[in-house]
């Protein structure tokens, strides 16, 4: 059976309605690259009588319009190009009532005042940076015309011919689902129907979801004895994630708004499967609105005699040949620049695996950067654009700070139980309370506390309170930094765990900032909660490393000092530059300011133990890394010596790869390559042995290294130690007292979460809360790892049991007296020792005893 659209289309495009070539030309344009179209011939039958054609696009202002609205405005250009007028249908502060807020109640009407400014705009700045005319482009709301009497009484005709079903049906695809839908859904489509004539248009546009609603305003409209209009439909654009690109899933759009950070982020998370078209949403994205945007271009350009790739908006790379339209760059051994006149040679390269995913990937990044670029920067210049946004779509975390300032809520509203340190927070608050009850009631008899009563008080209220300790833990330790927003500073770079800022003084600017956040990923995907206090233990552990490996080679770290590894949150903090001050809830104890350097692209990988990865490749053939290995290793064996197993560090949206270590050399270069090896054994040789002191085995990690300008010599450069180090995010670490060889360890790392991720079902899922129990037992992992490296909480100083959090004077005080006995006895010595004169034996014998005693009682303090 015939696709009745395509029958109509078919029956529409063979119409009898002649036109004179130039209007022809109109015609195309308006309805070319559509999904479907219906009622061509109005449109026709308008251009025949030399009339302007009048169109309606109608869009809510809800969610923040992100790079999806390409799509229409893509085609929307091509209306106004050829001289339709087009009416933007935004929801007014009153027909919020009549369409935003009856679309499932998406907005407020406080909001959508400011939302609606902020919408017309971004819509203009778009069409002028794309060098569309927009002296036919008007913005109507809705409360122009929606609640005049005509047009109430027509609601109340139209509604009276139409059924609920009928109503249900043609909302189904737009209208949020419901098992039992309100009413005010129901009135949806109708509304948008009467809008059709109230805005006195020829065609209305929108996305092939809204051809319910369509087919619904062509069936009733001429019932009410108003004109049919046409109806143009481009085609739904698959979001990053794969489904549709959703405003209010941050995780599948980009907003225009985003940093070149953020952008690369999210296009590198994007769903792209290597030869496969479906679902594919940044194969999609080329095709609707980058390949169609630079058509636009060059056919600006050509009328106007002017090179095609010239222009603030082009995707297309230097050296192309006329006519293409799109361009991936990437280095010859790769493969080399390509160019492509057209997306079905795009589409045709990539199924057949002549373009790669990162390929794909690198050049939209690129392009969207570009294409944003230039509308940021007239948001930067438009204080009342800036103004329209914070009012329309405020920061959450301010307005969570504010509702937490209201009222409090009744005792039994809370759905979870207080955490520890939230129980101890409130018994040191009521000891405090009964303290001050019990002070002044003494002093009204007559009797008030003595001093020593007082501090008895105090002290009781002390011990209910939770303690502090230099990781960061403790009453605020439960709040979780999964993002940071600091708008005074550049965002550079967003990776999985770190944000990466550029600060702002003149004289910073051979510096950054790195923040290490709670973000909690696993199998490539970054989870919706993270882990409260991860990013302090991060990077209070890696500063206690970049200190003791100084001695091999030097590293990035600016402030804070090293001692502040071991200092309150607060005390380093005081060594950060004031200017950042206003951010300090967001980078206290999780942030360091380091040189910046010329990073080198190899991951420095060593292994002590054969595990992970690794085993699975021995397995298969006896190799890791492509290395030939002894036969008859069983899994988690410790190695003859511990191995460099190097991998890429990836460009952004490309994966990084395992090398044979003799690879190395053809990136960096042989002299560089064997420093690098060297050094990194080296690291992970000393690391190592610490690390077995304190009762851990260092089985992997990875070292990553950057260069700076050598200050003995301006020719050359100097290896330094960067990122991270020796983590659990960078390292596996297991207890030694459980270690047993030819089975798996378990680990003090994001394992657990791992395992509960397979064992549910969740495995590179995207979309994953973790519960309450993996997020503590995670937390717990990665704290005891830190606290056993550093000697903290019940590991002590020096990784001995028993010395409390605190405590590591005392650990200090105790090792110094020892030393001084053992030298003081070691003068009195015996037969024939310095101090022992002919006849004195006995006296000898009695010191070797007391020396006995001393150091036996030493050794129990």
């Amino acid at each position: 059976m015939a696709d009745p659209a395509f029958t109509q289309q078919a029956a529409e495009k063979a119409s009898t309605i002649a036109l004179s070539p130039e209007k022809e030309a109109e015609y195309e344009r308006i309805t070319r690259n559509l999904q479907e179209y219906t009622g061509g011939d109005i449109i026709r039958n308008v251009l025949a009588k030399g009339e302007v054609v009048k169109a309606y696009w109608g869009t809510a202002p809800t969610g923040r319009p992100h790079i999806a609205y390409c799509v229409p405005l893509v085609k929307i250009a091509d209306f106004l190009n050829a001289g339709v007028h087009v009416k933007v249908l935004l929801a007014g502060k009153c027909n919020i009532l009549l369409h935003a807020f009856l679309d499932a109640s998406k907005s407020t009407l406080q909001t959508v005042q400011y939302r609606v400014k902020y919408y017309s705009i971004l819509l203009k700045t778009v069409f002028t940076v794309l060098g569309v005319p927009i002296d036919k482009l008007e913005f109507v709301t809705g409360s122009s015309y929606q609640l005049k009497a005509d047009y109430t009484l027509d609601v109340y005709k139209f509604h009276a011919l139409t059924s609920t079903r009928e109503a249900e049906h043609a909302g189904a695809d737009v209208v949020k689902e419901s098992e039992s839908p309100l009413m005010s859904s129901l009135l949806y489509p109708g509304l948008q129907a009467l809008d059709e004539q109230y805005l006195d248009v020829d065609f209305q546009f929108g996305g092939v979801d809204q051809r319910k609603i369509f087919m619904y305003a062509a069936h009733f409209l001429p019932r009410l004895g108003y004109a049919k209009r046409a109806h143009l439909m481009n085609a739904m654009v698959p979001g990053l994630s794969g489904g549709k690109m959703s405003a209010s899933d941050p995780k599948s759009k980009i907003d225009f708004l985003d940093s070149p950070a953020d952008i690369k982020s999210k296009i590198k998370a994007a769903l792209c499967p290597p030869g496969e078209v479906e679902n594919n949403g940044v194969l999609a994205f080329i095709k609707a609105v980058l390949i169609p945007i630079q058509a636009m271009k060059n056919e600006q350009a050509s009328s106007n005699s002017e090179n095609t790739s010239v222009g603030a908006v082009s995707f297309v790379g230097a050296g192309a040949p006329e006519g293409t339209l799109f361009s991936i760059t990437r280095p010859e051994k790769f493969g080399g620049d390509v160019h492509f006149s057209s997306y079905e040679e795009l589409e045709k390269a990539y199924v057949s695996e002549q373009v790669h995913p990162g390929d794909l990937k690198g050049a939209v990044t690129e392009a969207l950067i570009n294409l944003l670029a230039p509308i940021q920067k007239a948001f930067e210049e438009n204080k009342e654009w800036q103004e329209a946004e914070k009012l329309a779509y405020p920061d959450p975390a301010a307005a969570a700070a504010a509702a937490s300032d209201k009222k409090v809520k009744k005792k039994d509203a809370r759905k979870t139980a207080p955490t520890e340190e939230e129980r101890a927070a409130l018994r040191a608050a009521k000891e405090k309370e009964k303290a001050e009850k019990a002070a002044a009631k003494a002093t009204a008899e007559g009797h008030p506390l003595k001093p020593a009563e007082l501090q008895k008080s105090s002290q009781a209220a002390a011990d209910a309170a939770p303690a502090t300790i230099a990781s960061g833990s403790g009453s605020s330790s439960t709040s979780c930094v999964t993002s940071t927003n600091l708008p005074k500073l550049k965002l550079l770079a967003k990776g999985k765990v770190r944000d990466i800022y550029a600060l702002p003084g003149a004289e910073d600017q051979d510096k950054l900032l790195f923040v290490a956040t709670d973000r909690m990923s696993a199998f490539d995907v970054i989870m919706n909660n993270g882990i409260p206090s991860k990013g302090i233990t991060l990077t209070t552990l890696s500063l206690f490393w970049f200190d003791k490996l100084k001695n091999i080679i030097p590293n990035h770290v600016l402030t804070p000092s090293p001692s502040s590894c071991l200092a309150s949150p607060a005390d380093a903090w005081s060594e950060f530059p004031r200017s950042l001050d206003e951010y300090r809830d967001q980078l206290e104890g999780r942030s360091m300011i380091v040189k910046k350097c010329e990073v080198v692209k190899i991951e420095a990988i060593v292994r002590g133990y054969i595990t992970g990865s690794a085993w699975s490749e021995y397995k298969k053939s006896q190799t890791v890394h492509g290395i030939s290995m002894p036969a008859g290793l069983v899994e988690s064996q410790k190695l003859p010596k511990p191995l460099f197993t190097p991998s890429t560090k990836a460009d952004q949206g490309e994966h990084d790869e395992n090398i044979h270590p003799d690879k190395v050399k053809d990136i960096t270069g042989p002299e560089l390559a064997e420093q690098i090896e060297k050094v990194a054994i080296r690291l992970y040789t000393e690391a190592s042995e610490y690390a077995l002191e304190r009762g851990l085995i260092l089985a992997d990690t990875k070292f990553e290294f950057g260069l700076l300008p050598d200050p003995s010599s301006p020719n050359k450069t100097q290896l330094i130690l960067i990122d991270e180090v020796l983590t659990p995010d960078s390292s596996r670490y297991w207890s030694s007292s459980e270690y047993v060889q030819g089975q798996p360890q378990a680990s003090f790392d994001k394992q657990y979460l791992r395992d509960w991720l397979i064992k549910e079902g969740l495995k590179a899922k995207e979309d994953v809360t973790l519960p309450e129990h993996v997020v503590g037992e995670t937390r717990r992992k990665y704290e005891e790892a830190r606290d056993r490296v550093m000697g903290l909480g019940e590991f002590g100083k020096h990784g001995k049991i028993g010395v409390k959090a605190g405590d590591e004077e005392l650990g200090l005080q105790t090792d110094q007296v020892e030393d001084a006995i053992q030298s003081e006895a070691s003068k009195i010595g015996k037969h024939g020792r310095v101090g022992v004169k002919a006849g004195d034996e006995d006296l000898g014998l009695q010191t070797d005893q007391v020396e006995d005693a001393i150091q036996s009682e030493a050794r129990k303090l």
